[in-house]
């Protein structure tokens, strides 16, 4: 995103490629995810094709990867759409159907998606992504684009549940926000208020930061920020290109 290759881009390569066990597999398929995305950024693929480990995890009813999380995981759609990004990059076919199913049973009443009736912003960008990765009309989830615009504040940020603004903000719900309302071809009604949000969470050392009050850079968060501006950017030219 900022137009800088490694450095050391050989030895990343390398490094990458040693996460790789023998038989082809990986730790998880996390890791399996951010090595391939890494490798292809780099120009390079894995060593072996891995993509039986991931179709061995597939449940009987299709899963791709687990739907009971812990509570400090991110999302429990996360897990399937790392599998079907993963096996995106390596062209290889996934059955549509079964898991297209699995995750509309996790939709709510209120358009929303999460198990037993609870939302998560993560759930619902994960979802949005992985029914757009296996081929679903985007356009029928007109409830869930409604429930995305009620979390959204005007000052920028989304809230954890509609019309909930809670004054402690985190940087991840910027944008997963930004990136479930990307799946459905929208844009934030508040750009210029998200950017100058964004700003806030930087830290003197360049990175940024998890709260808008206080925190050590990562790079993790470094990355939902830039991921944010970049989407806002680009946001910003379609609208010009628009008027033009």
């Amino acid at each position: 995103m900022l137009g800088v290759e490694p450095a050391l881009k050989e030895r990343t390569i390398a490094f990458l490629k040693k996460l790789q066990h023998p038989d082809g597999g990986f730790d998880s398929i996390k890791v399996a995810y951010c090595v391939t995305t890494s490798l292809i950024e780099l120009g390079a693929t894995p060593e072996r094709g891995f993509e039986k480990s991931i179709f061995l995890a597939q449940s009987s009813l299709g899963r791709l990867g687990s739907f009971d999380v812990n509570i400090e995981a991110s999302s429990e759609v996360e897990t399937t759409y790392l599998s079907l990004e993963t096996l995106r990059l390596l062209r290889k076919p996934v059955e549509t159907e079964p898991l297209t199913g699995l995750i509309l049973r996790l939709g709510n009443l209120d358009g929303s998606f999460g198990r037993g009736g609870y939302s998560r912003m993560a759930s619902v960008y994960y979802a949005l992504a992985s029914l757009k990765l296996l081929g679903y009309d985007m356009s029928s989830l007109d409830g869930t684009l409604k429930w995305i615009r009620a979390c959204e504040n005007s000052a920028g940020g989304f809230a954890g549940s509609p019309n909930n603004f809670d004054p402690y903000l985190i940087l991840e719900e910027i944008y997963y926000g930004l990136r479930a309302l990307e799946a459905l071809n929208a844009a934030s009604q508040f750009p210029s208020q998200n950017l100058s949000l964004i700003r806030k969470f930087q830290n003197r050392n360049g990175g940024f930061r998890r709260s808008i009050f206080l925190g050590i850079s990562t790079f993790e968060d470094t990355f939902y920020a830039l991921s944010s501006l970049d989407i806002l950017s680009a946001q910003a030219e379609n609208q010009r290109s628009s008027i033009r």
